[in-house]
Protein backbone atom coordinates (compact mmCIF):
# COMPACT_ATOMS: atom_id res chain seq x y z
CA UNK A 1 0.00 0.00 0.00
CA UNK A 2 1.23 3.35 -1.03
CA UNK A 3 2.21 5.73 2.26
CA UNK A 4 -1.01 8.46 2.59
CA UNK A 5 0.28 11.50 4.67
CA UNK A 6 -2.14 12.68 7.10
CA UNK A 7 -3.84 15.67 6.05
CA UNK A 8 -2.38 19.14 7.83
CA UNK A 9 -4.70 21.61 9.25
CA UNK A 10 -4.16 25.25 7.68
CA UNK A 11 -2.09 27.62 9.48
CA UNK A 12 -3.78 30.07 11.93
CA UNK A 13 -4.40 32.87 10.10
CA UNK A 14 -4.21 31.51 6.58
CA UNK A 15 -7.20 30.75 3.92
CA UNK A 16 -7.08 27.67 2.06
CA UNK A 17 -7.42 28.66 -2.13
CA UNK A 18 -6.88 27.15 -4.89
CA UNK A 19 -5.07 29.60 -6.95
CA UNK A 20 -2.77 31.04 -3.78
CA UNK A 21 -2.94 28.79 -0.69
CA UNK A 22 -1.13 31.28 1.35
CA UNK A 23 -3.51 33.96 1.25
CA UNK A 24 -4.33 35.38 4.68
CA UNK A 25 -8.35 35.96 6.36
CA UNK A 26 -7.50 39.88 6.77
CA UNK A 27 -6.23 39.88 2.42
CA UNK A 28 -9.20 38.00 1.49
CA UNK A 29 -11.53 40.17 3.28
CA UNK A 30 -9.82 43.31 2.38
CA UNK A 31 -10.50 41.94 -1.65
CA UNK A 32 -14.17 40.94 -1.53
CA UNK A 33 -14.32 44.52 0.64
CA UNK A 34 -12.59 45.99 -2.45
CA UNK A 35 -14.70 43.85 -5.21
CA UNK A 36 -18.07 44.09 -3.82
CA UNK A 37 -18.06 47.74 -2.77
CA UNK A 38 -19.03 46.92 1.12
CA UNK A 39 -17.35 47.62 4.24
CA UNK A 40 -14.88 45.04 5.44
CA UNK A 41 -16.76 44.88 8.68
CA UNK A 42 -19.82 43.82 6.82
CA UNK A 43 -17.74 40.85 5.12
CA UNK A 44 -16.50 39.88 8.67
CA UNK A 45 -20.32 39.91 9.89
CA UNK A 46 -21.03 37.70 6.67
CA UNK A 47 -18.90 35.25 7.49
CA UNK A 48 -19.51 34.92 11.23
CA UNK A 49 -22.85 34.73 10.47
CA UNK A 50 -22.63 31.85 8.14
CA UNK A 51 -19.81 29.90 10.35
CA UNK A 52 -22.63 29.97 13.29
CA UNK A 53 -25.90 29.46 11.51
CA UNK A 54 -24.28 28.47 8.45
CA UNK A 55 -26.77 29.94 6.37
CA UNK A 56 -26.46 34.21 5.14
CA UNK A 57 -29.39 36.72 5.35
CA UNK A 58 -30.01 39.64 2.86
CA UNK A 59 -30.50 42.76 4.86
CA UNK A 60 -33.56 44.55 4.41
CA UNK A 61 -33.06 47.78 1.98
CA UNK A 62 -36.79 48.80 2.25
CA UNK A 63 -37.68 50.59 5.09
CA UNK A 64 -41.63 50.88 5.91
CA UNK A 65 -42.46 54.55 6.17
CA UNK A 66 -46.20 55.73 7.88
CA UNK A 67 -47.41 58.27 6.56
CA UNK A 68 -50.18 60.61 8.34
CA UNK A 69 -53.02 59.63 5.82
CA UNK A 70 -52.41 56.09 7.81
CA UNK A 71 -52.58 57.33 10.97
CA UNK A 72 -54.84 60.08 11.08
CA UNK A 73 -58.51 59.61 9.85
CA UNK A 74 -61.19 62.63 9.36
CA UNK A 75 -62.46 62.77 12.75
CA UNK A 76 -58.73 62.92 14.06
CA UNK A 77 -57.71 65.64 10.94
CA UNK A 78 -60.56 67.58 12.39
CA UNK A 79 -58.78 67.81 16.17
CA UNK A 80 -55.99 68.92 14.07
CA UNK A 81 -57.72 71.96 12.92
CA UNK A 82 -59.26 72.70 16.18
CA UNK A 83 -55.79 72.63 17.42
CA UNK A 84 -54.70 75.49 14.68
CA UNK A 85 -57.82 77.34 15.00
CA UNK A 86 -56.99 77.57 18.92
CA UNK A 87 -53.77 79.65 18.48
CA UNK A 88 -56.09 81.82 16.70
CA UNK A 89 -59.02 82.25 19.39
CA UNK A 90 -55.67 82.91 21.66
CA UNK A 91 -54.43 85.54 19.38
CA UNK A 92 -50.80 83.97 18.80
CA UNK A 93 -49.47 82.97 16.01
CA UNK A 94 -49.75 79.26 15.25
CA UNK A 95 -45.79 78.06 13.80
CA UNK A 96 -45.19 74.60 12.34
CA UNK A 97 -43.27 74.05 16.04
CA UNK A 98 -45.94 75.06 18.25
CA UNK A 99 -49.14 72.91 16.36
CA UNK A 100 -46.89 69.79 16.07
CA UNK A 101 -45.96 70.45 20.04
CA UNK A 102 -49.51 70.91 20.73
CA UNK A 103 -50.30 67.71 18.87
CA UNK A 104 -47.87 65.75 20.54
CA UNK A 105 -49.27 66.41 23.81
CA UNK A 106 -52.63 65.61 22.84
CA UNK A 107 -53.25 62.12 23.86
CA UNK A 108 -55.69 61.46 22.09
CA UNK A 109 -54.38 61.36 19.33
CA UNK A 110 -51.08 59.38 17.54
CA UNK A 111 -47.38 61.14 17.63
CA UNK A 112 -46.30 62.62 14.11
CA UNK A 113 -43.57 63.89 12.72
CA UNK A 114 -42.60 67.49 11.92
CA UNK A 115 -42.48 66.44 7.90
CA UNK A 116 -45.63 64.46 7.95
CA UNK A 117 -47.56 67.30 9.80
CA UNK A 118 -46.04 69.66 7.53
CA UNK A 119 -48.03 67.43 4.55
CA UNK A 120 -51.14 67.05 6.41
CA UNK A 121 -51.44 70.37 7.05
CA UNK A 122 -51.12 71.17 3.07
CA UNK A 123 -53.56 68.50 2.61
CA UNK A 124 -56.02 69.93 5.14
CA UNK A 125 -55.79 72.75 2.63
CA UNK A 126 -53.92 75.18 5.00
CA UNK A 127 -51.52 77.57 3.00
CA UNK A 128 -48.16 78.87 5.08
CA UNK A 129 -48.40 82.71 3.35
CA UNK A 130 -46.88 86.02 4.20
CA UNK A 131 -49.73 87.44 6.91
CA UNK A 132 -51.96 90.13 5.68
CA UNK A 133 -53.66 93.44 7.08
CA UNK A 134 -56.33 93.09 4.51
CA UNK A 135 -58.76 89.86 4.48
CA UNK A 136 -61.18 90.97 2.09
CA UNK A 137 -62.57 87.53 1.85
CA UNK A 138 -63.24 87.44 5.76
CA UNK A 139 -64.77 90.90 6.15
CA UNK A 140 -67.74 91.63 7.97
CA UNK A 141 -70.63 92.53 6.10
CA UNK A 142 -70.59 95.90 7.63
CA UNK A 143 -67.06 96.46 6.69
CA UNK A 144 -68.46 95.39 2.82
CA UNK A 145 -70.53 97.74 2.93
CA UNK A 146 -68.98 100.52 4.49
CA UNK A 147 -66.75 100.36 1.38
CA UNK A 148 -69.54 100.70 -0.91
CA UNK A 149 -70.78 103.33 0.72
CA UNK A 150 -67.44 105.04 0.05
CA UNK A 151 -66.99 104.27 -3.72
CA UNK A 152 -70.63 105.96 -4.27
CA UNK A 153 -69.61 108.78 -2.13
CA UNK A 154 -66.13 109.77 -3.72
CA UNK A 155 -67.21 108.99 -7.37
CA UNK A 156 -70.48 111.56 -6.36
CA UNK A 157 -67.81 114.29 -5.28
CA UNK A 158 -65.52 113.93 -8.23
CA UNK A 159 -68.92 114.17 -10.26
CA UNK A 160 -69.46 117.42 -8.20
CA UNK A 161 -65.87 119.02 -9.07
CA UNK A 162 -65.33 118.99 -5.09
CA UNK A 163 -61.41 119.15 -4.18
CA UNK A 164 -60.99 116.08 -2.46
CA UNK A 165 -58.09 115.31 0.66
CA UNK A 166 -56.87 112.13 1.79
CA UNK A 167 -56.01 111.38 5.48
CA UNK A 168 -53.74 108.71 6.57
CA UNK A 169 -52.00 107.01 9.37
CA UNK A 170 -49.85 104.40 10.78
CA UNK A 171 -47.34 103.69 13.34
CA UNK A 172 -43.57 103.31 13.99
CA UNK A 173 -41.75 100.38 15.85
CA UNK A 174 -45.39 98.69 16.68
CA UNK A 175 -43.28 95.08 17.93
CA UNK A 176 -42.10 92.76 15.84
CA UNK A 177 -44.04 89.89 14.87
CA UNK A 178 -43.52 86.79 11.91
CA UNK A 179 -44.21 87.73 8.77
CA UNK A 180 -45.24 84.23 7.96
CA UNK A 181 -48.31 82.20 9.14
CA UNK A 182 -50.83 79.05 8.48
CA UNK A 183 -53.58 80.17 6.96
CA UNK A 184 -56.88 77.68 6.50
CA UNK A 185 -58.46 78.08 2.96
CA UNK A 186 -61.62 76.00 4.23
CA UNK A 187 -62.63 79.00 5.76
CA UNK A 188 -64.81 81.04 3.34
CA UNK A 189 -66.84 83.55 5.46
CA UNK A 190 -66.98 84.88 9.10
CA UNK A 191 -70.35 83.42 9.41
CA UNK A 192 -69.16 79.93 8.23
CA UNK A 193 -66.03 79.98 10.59
CA UNK A 194 -68.94 80.38 13.26
CA UNK A 195 -71.25 77.44 12.21
CA UNK A 196 -67.72 75.46 12.55
CA UNK A 197 -66.70 76.97 15.58
CA UNK A 198 -63.42 78.19 14.16
CA UNK A 199 -61.71 81.48 13.58
CA UNK A 200 -61.18 83.80 10.34
CA UNK A 201 -57.46 83.64 11.19
CA UNK A 202 -54.74 85.52 13.03
CA UNK A 203 -54.96 88.72 13.65
CA UNK A 204 -52.20 91.09 13.52
CA UNK A 205 -51.31 93.10 16.98
CA UNK A 206 -51.62 96.05 17.20
CA UNK A 207 -47.92 96.83 18.82
CA UNK A 208 -46.22 96.40 22.08
CA UNK A 209 -45.26 99.30 24.30
CA UNK A 210 -45.31 102.97 23.06
CA UNK A 211 -45.54 103.74 19.97
CA UNK A 212 -45.23 106.57 17.54
CA UNK A 213 -48.36 107.45 15.53
CA UNK A 214 -47.33 109.10 11.84
CA UNK A 215 -50.18 110.97 9.86
CA UNK A 216 -50.62 113.14 7.12
CA UNK A 217 -53.26 114.67 5.15
CA UNK A 218 -52.93 115.99 0.99
CA UNK A 219 -54.44 116.02 -2.18
CA UNK A 220 -54.19 115.76 -5.65
CA UNK A 221 -52.05 119.56 -5.04
CA UNK A 222 -49.55 117.47 -2.62
CA UNK A 223 -49.45 117.82 1.24
CA UNK A 224 -51.49 120.10 3.16
CA UNK A 225 -48.78 122.42 4.87
CA UNK A 226 -48.34 122.25 8.67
Amino acid sequence: MANVSPSKKNPMGKMKLRKNPDVTVSDARIYISKLLGIGQRTVSNIISEYNSKKTVTSPSKNRTRTTFKENFDEIQMNAVRLHVHSFWFNKTIPTLDKILTTINNDKTLLNISRTNLYRMLKFMDFVYTKRSRNSPLVEKNEIILWRRRYLADIRKYREEGRHIYYLDETWVNAGDCTSKTWVDKTIKSPHDAFLQGLTTGSQNPSGKGKRLIVLHIGSEDGFVPG
